[in-house]
């Protein structure tokens, strides 16, 4: 997300974004790094549980807890046990706990008591790899509102946003776990969402302009998700759009949204694995891969304008150097049939580049070394190179060719306390960008 030096009203807005930022990512790692499984005495190992007890903060009511938790009276406590009930609680029910263990000493039993507190209002890095349901990345600062459990099932309705200088997303989403299953650490929920957002097409032929789109849409989808990072979804999305500017992109892949509003009824299949450590820690032994592959078939029809599809593949792998790590990170993104221009796929993060390298299809490349990340410290330096590319199917135009076009930059960053800084050379010129950690890879 680029940071204008010539527009002071944008230049004042990233410096407060940035300080915001700040605050935001301080809250976000302190809060990740005081959660940890609790450590079971070796005395109190093996002991029958006698009781099992819940306290409760924020939306989250005891009996849906409850359900998360695979000891209970007459098992024997395990370390095991209490990491397996921990990590359903954190990664699963979504909020944060911590455990008290007593003993009786007259029957050499112990008591469990979990302080649980969800909260009511949290902020939102917008994680690639563990988006529930899965959407594109949006840098930029975004909130998580939640409402009360609606019922004994963890029943709930949230209010997602991401705000960005150019392209922003808002969602209100229905929640209802249908299944938990405690012991082998896996989820199973409805979905149900109203999806409002706005992004851009950075076009720099044969005009300079940014054009900008907006999407509305709804969708339920059936998700399924584990304490082992891995999640799957399908659904059904219907989704219309439009553009304020033309792309003067002419070839029979695109569906110009400029002159007449898209409207597009797809299926959805989506599969991801996450490291679900805090990005802090997202190095070997913690984190080795991440990765998602997508899926979308707009079948047309129902007073559809358009047919496509859409497929996506990210990953991410992390080499450990010493106490540095160094970063492998890859998309592929294709099309077939007719695309909305007001959907054309970008490649992700390339830092280099104002303009968005955007067409039908896309490629992206990047390496990162990230320096003494394992190390504890406030500040962390990396250098990276990257490349990316896309092309216009069947497209015929000098600004919109069907073959790939590469771009390359080269850049290093700095961090403190979650926000990062990075400065970028293309063939461009020089740009400087600004992200959360752990908004991208």
């Amino acid at each position: 997300m680029a940071v204008s030096t010539m527009k002071p009203l944008q230049s004042i807005a990233a410096t407060a974004a940035l300080a915001f930022g700040a605050l935001l990512a301080t809250v976000t790692a302190a809060s990740a790094a005081r959660e940890k499984p609790p450590v079971v005495a070796i005395a109190d190992r093996g002991a029958p549980v006698e009781n099992v007890s819940i306290e409760t903060y924020g939306f989250v009511k005891p009996e849906v807890a409850m359900r998360y938790l695979a000891l209970h009276k007459g098992d024997p406590l395990t370390q095991s046990g209490v990491d397996r009930d921990y990590h359903n609680l954190v990664t699963l029910g979504g909020v944060r706990t911590r455990l008290q263990i007593s003993r009786d000493a007259a029957t050499g039993g112990v008591m469990l008591h979990w302080i649980v507190m969800g909260k009511w209002l949290e902020p939102t890095d917008h994680p690639f790899y563990a988006d529930q349901p899965l959407s594109f990345p949006i840098e930029g600062l975004g909130w998580i509102a939640s409402s009360p459990q609606l019922d004994d099932s963890g029943s709930q309705v949230s209010s997602v946003s991401q705000l960005a200088l150019r392209a922003d997303l808002l969602r209100l989403v229905y929640t209802r776990p249908i299944s938990v299953d405690p012991h082998g650490g896996r989820e199973s929920d409805l979905i149900a969402d109203i999806i409002q957002g706005r992004g851009v097409f950075r076009q720099s032929a044969p005009v300079a302009v940014n054009v900008f789109s907006w999407f509305s849409g709804a969708e339920a989808l059936y998700l399924n998700r584990g304490t082992d990072g891995n999640q799957y979804e399908i659904g059904l999305r219907e989704g219309r759009s439009t553009s304020d500017h033309s792309t003067y992109i002419t070839a029979p892949s695109i569906y110009e949204t400029f002159y007449r509003p898209s409207r597009t009824n797809a299926l959805e299949f989506g599969f991801s694995h996450a490291c679900l450590v805090p990005p802090t820690q997202w190095h070997p032994p913690y984190c080795d891969m991440q990765y998602r592959v997508e899926a979308f078939d707009g079948f047309g029809g129902f007073g559809a304008t358009n047919e496509y599809q859409l497929y996506i593949a990210d990953i991410a792998r992390y080499f450990r150097v010493g106490q540095s790590t160094f970063v492998l990170h890859g998309g592929i993104y294709r099309t077939g049939g007719v695309v909305a221009s007001s959907g054309l796929i970008c490649a992700t993060g390339l830092h280099g580049y104002a303009k968005g390298t955007c067409g039908t299809d896309a490629n992206v490349v990047q390496g990162e070394y990230r320096f003494a990340d394992a190390q504890p410290g406030n500040v962390k330096f990396f250098l990276f190179e990257e490349a990316a590319s896309s092309r216009v199917r069947e497209g015929s135009q000098y600004f919109a060719p069907p073959n790939f076009v590469w771009r390359t930059d080269t850049g290093g960053g700095i961090m403190y306390k979650g926000v990062r800084l990075d400065l970028a050379y293309g063939n461009q010129g020089g740009r400087l960008t600004y992200e959360l950690q752990g908004q991208l890879f």
